[in-house]
């Protein structure tokens, strides 16, 4: 125990000469710049590092990307030849009429058969058939320039 206190008070003592405490302008001036060295080696390994981790990620996603476009493809192709199969073995369907959608007072039948015509724009491909239901106006909630406002001052950075 005494020998520790002995090393600790030797570690405490100071052995240097008062004449090499004051440092000179070049001992300050190989510290600053080594410092600044040091800092700016470690920030351009970060970044290439960084960078690096980027790319190798980016080249996960696209080959990840490239399987599933191949997939739905595939499935894409399986569905079609089923269908073209469906549609050459069962005869042809008796016209079914949808029933008439509830339509709103003050809506014109030219709305209705745009809104319809669209839906089956966008189910064109699927094999669904869309049923529209009823048609109503939409109340507006806000103002124009309520909504710009919002807009304007929700806005991120």
């Amino acid at each position: 125990m005494s020998d520790l206190r002995f090393m600790f008070a030797q570690l405490l003592s100071s052995n240097i000469p008062p004449d090499k405490t004051d440092l000179g302008a070049e001992t300050i001036v190989s510290v600053v710049i080594t410092g600044i060295s040091v800092v700016f080696i470690g920030l351009i390994i970060l970044i290439v590092l960084v960078s690096l981790y980027g790319k190798i990620f980016e080249g996960i996603n696209k080959s990840a990307e490239a399987k599933a476009k191949i997939k739905a493809e595939t499935e894409a192709a399986a569905k079609a030849k089923a269908a073209e199969a469906e549609a050459k073995a069962a005869p042809a369907p008796a016209a079914v009429t949808a029933p008439a959608p509830a339509v709103e007072d003050g809506i014109e039948e030219e709305v209705v058969a745009a809104i319809m015509g669209a839906l089956s724009a966008m189910y064109a491909g699927s094999g669904k058939k869309p049923v529209l239901k009823g048609v109503k106006a939409a109340k507006p909630r806000r103002s124009a320039w309520s909504a710009a406002g919002i807009m304007d001052n929700t806005r991120p950075f």
